[in-house]
């Protein structure tokens, strides 16, 4: 197949964006290099400076690296002048290298599209009725005066592929032709069996990742807890850090900054175990995955995709946060609810085979099966 992977977002490029968590980056680069090695022809439209097996079509490197202003508000004040060019070039940058995917599908060079972070692609798909898939990442909007709502409400007929099955848990009834994995190359990810004491948190610095609930649980449990997260140049200003989780830090809580992928793993493999005390309904977790590679238990909350990406007992423990009824509620082998759940998880958490961990990920979340799961969903859309 000719495949368009289309992934515009400035975020993806590493030189520009090296500190920022964005996590669509190394999955569509696994994605791009996995269907090129199985002999399909994929242009890859996105970023600069990425090293992939597909084919780069990179965006105008002007806009993204460019002092570019949005000239209608040089009067106004500074901050709103940075912000609105800001953002103004990185929807032209994006704009410009959708266009050109649509244009080079229109000359017959690609089979379909396959907008894997993108919502510029809808409008386009619309009026040239080329065949595009659209993988979602961000949880559904539940606000019906979102703009995600309207522009999902808007293209509710459009392909959508799911990344967990929880995701799809939302009011909006879209067009969801498969739900696929994301998938990790586990060969270079180091494997401990005997791990150092610390327990591991990692994310961005929001009220989503419940941070100050992962410090209560390891101050009851008398563990070192490690948090990575962006730098505290950058979090320190922020109101939940300030409010929520600066308060709680004492001497066995410390913060060791944004890590790049190989030290990710390295933090990952030496901690006890990962703690994902989570407060939204996380559509897939990441982190979760890379975790188990290593061979590191995790203790979550059961909202979201937890319960489809963990196996409680085997590869960690699964947590009710509350009564709330939600999917394999009171099931857990640890029946304490919040905090207490999670303390009784880190107190049996030598229960866990380590091996199982990454067995589970091996077998689950490969990025071989990643690739198959697309490649039944590209055929699936071009055979209709």
């Amino acid at each position: 197949m000719k495949i368009g992977l289309l992934s515009p977002s400035v975020y993806m490029s590493s030189v520009q964006y090296k500190d920022m968590i964005f996590a669509p980056r190394e999955l569509c680069i696994a994605l791009a290099d996995g269907l090129a090695e199985k002999g399909h022809q994929v242009y890859f439209f996105t970023a600069p400076n990425i090293s992939t097996r597909a084919h780069l079509i990179p965006g105008d490197k002007q806009l993204l690296g460019g002092e570019f202003i949005e000239q209608k508000l040089m009067t106004t004040d500074p901050a709103r002048l940075k912000w609105g060019s800001f953002y103004n070039t990185k929807r032209d940058y994006e704009m410009d290298l959708t266009e050109r995917a649509f244009k080079m599908a229109q000359e017959e060079k690609l089979d379909i599209i396959h907008s894997y972070h993108d919502t510029l692609s809808h409008f386009f798909n619309d009026l040239t009725n080329i065949p595009t898939v659209y993988t979602l990442h961000d949880p559904l909007p539940k606000n019906k005066k979102s703009l995600s709502y309207w522009l999902l409400l808007k293209f509710s007929n459009h392909n959508y592929v799911s990344i967990s099955n929880a995701f799809r848990k939302n009011s909006l009834s879209l067009n969801f032709v498969s739900t696929v994995y994301h998938g990790i190359d586990i060969s270079p990810i180091p494997f401990l069996k005997k791990p150092d004491e610390y327990l591991a948190c990692i994310g961005r610095m929001v009220p989503e990742k419940g941070f100050e609930f992962a410090i209560d649980s390891a101050k009851k449990t008398k563990k070192i807890l490690k948090i990575a997260t962006s730098s505290m140049e950058e979090i320190k200003h922020l109101s939940y850090f300030q409010n929520a989780v600066n308060p709680k830090v004492d001497a066995s809580i410390s913060f060791v900054g944004h890590l790049s992928k190989s030290e990710r793993f390295d933090f990952l493999s030496k901690a006890l175990a990962l703690l994902f005390p989570i407060q939204w309904e996380e559509p897939f977790g990441m982190v979760m995955v890379e975790s188990m590679a290593c061979g590191t238990p995790v203790v979550a909350y059961n909202r979201g995709s937890v319960s489809e990406i963990l196996r409680d007992g085997i590869t960690g423990f699964i947590i009710d946060p509350d009564n709330e009824d939600r999917p394999g509620k009171g099931t857990w082998i640890i029946k304490k609810q919040g905090i207490e759940g999670l303390v009784e998880a880190i107190q049996r958490i030598g229960e866990i085979d380590r091996a199982n961990c990454r067995k589970h990920v091996e077998e689950n979340f490969s990025v071989s099966k990643m690739v198959d799961g697309y490649e039944k969903v590209y055929s699936q859309i071009l055979n209709e």
